[in-house]
């Protein structure tokens, strides 16, 4: 009520750069506190965005200093001007807190376009009962790979743009998204699916996810994997079905909990686990490590994972049976042909265009694909 819009046209310049000292100013405060906090660079950027508009404390604090005589009328109406401003602005920088933060965040050398596989909306209209993945990290694909050999259909979201890369190539349905976001959510099947696995440890993003998908589908499982026991009932208060600490054989636990949701009978996945647990634990050794080969963990950049070799014309293995080449220190995956994974790789001849996905130790895998290519 003491807002004069009749001001607005002797005050809109200096309203303009009273708006933009404060978007500017807060935003970099905000980010300086989180970063200061321990958070990533991304999460203090998106935080600083989020949080750098004025809001209706602003007008209660003009109010008092109107009362006070500490401020003419002229500079109250250029503040409340500037305030007002800042939330017309608000949706916008709420809607592409993201893109907005990513410009301020060094990407890797190596990373992928992040654009270049988006969610395909065509595609998730055919989706049914399927399960969303949020994150494709060792336990996200893990858990995958058990609903690839129970036939039951999926779809993965990651951040991690070179991991996305690398799966898509291999013909696996991962897409680049962020998965706490609700129109993504919705764009991936949310109203058509069965079950959610929340992969990643990240307390607050999964209490963001939880929130959307109770307010969408109130009925819909979801299962949450944490680092410890600290928010297990914070975050089963928040919706959770399921939560899972990362402990000892947290990968299997997982995996065993999402079948058994998907209704597969409990035997078969007492089966499944006492194998895993008799081949070492493989299927949850084979996963693509995307930004992680940029960790400074020595056990890490030797460790076993996957490698998608595509089979460019003129390869040696072109007409070749997988057999035939004697591929040592790897294992074949799965083989790609026109985007969709062969049943039975070793039984196909390569052809040009063909995706051949090993796993092994990184030594093994450079000389298998040395050998595959010529």
């Amino acid at each position: 009520m003491l807002f004069d819009p009749s001001a607005i046209p002797q005050n809109w310049q200096w309203a303009l750069v009273g708006v933009a000292a404060m978007l500017v100013s807060k935003t970099l405060l905000v980010a300086l506190i989180v970063r200061l906090s321990g958070l990533d660079g991304l999460t203090a950027w998106r935080t600083g965005l989020l949080l750098a508009v004025g809001g209706e404390f602003g007008f209660a604090l003009l109010a008092i200093a109107l009362d006070a005589h500490t401020l003419t009328n002229q500079h109250a109406q250029i503040v409340f001007t500037s305030v007002l401003f800042s939330m017309i602005v608000a949706p916008f920088l709420i809607r592409y807190n993201h893109a907005l933060a990513r410009l301020f965040v060094r990407q890797p050398k190596l990373q992928a376009d992040p654009e270049t596989y988006p969610v395909d909306a065509e595609t998730m209209k055919r989706l049914r009962d399927h399960t969303i993945i949020c994150g494709y990290g060792h336990i996200g694909q893990s858990v995958a790979h058990f609903l690839e050999e129970e036939k039951i259909p999926y779809v993965a979201l990651d951040l991690d743009s070179s991991r996305v890369k690398a799966a898509h190539i291999a013909g696996e349905p991962v897409y680049y998204a962020d998965s706490s976001e609700r129109d993504i959510l919705e764009a991936v099947g949310l109203d058509a699916a069965k079950l959610i696995v929340i992969s990643y440890d990240d307390v607050v993003s999964a209490k963001k996810i939880l929130h959307h998908v109770r307010a969408l589908r109130p009925d819909l499982p979801v299962m949450v994997r944490t680092r410890d026991e600290t928010h297990v009932d914070e975050l089963r208060q928040a919706g959770a079905t399921e939560v899972v600490p990362e402990v000892l054989e947290a990968g299997l636990m997982i995996a065993a909990h999402a079948l058994l949701l998907l209704n597969v009978p409990f035997t078969r996945v007492v089966r499944r686990m006492q194998h895993q647990r008799a081949g070492r634990y493989r299927l949850l050794r084979e996963f693509y490590r995307g930004e992680e080969i940029f960790s400074n963990d020595a056990d890490l950049l030797v460790a076993d994972g996957l490698r998608s070799v595509s089979i460019s014309s003129g390869s040696c293995a072109v007409g070749k049976k997988l057999t035939e080449l004697a591929l040592e220190g790897v294992t074949v995956s799965s083989l790609v042909r026109q985007g969709r994974r062969e049943s039975e790789p070793l039984d196909r001849v390569i052809a040009e265009d063909d995706v051949v996905v090993l796993f092994g130790a990184p030594g093994d895998l450079d000389r298998a694909e040395r050998q595959l290519l010529g």
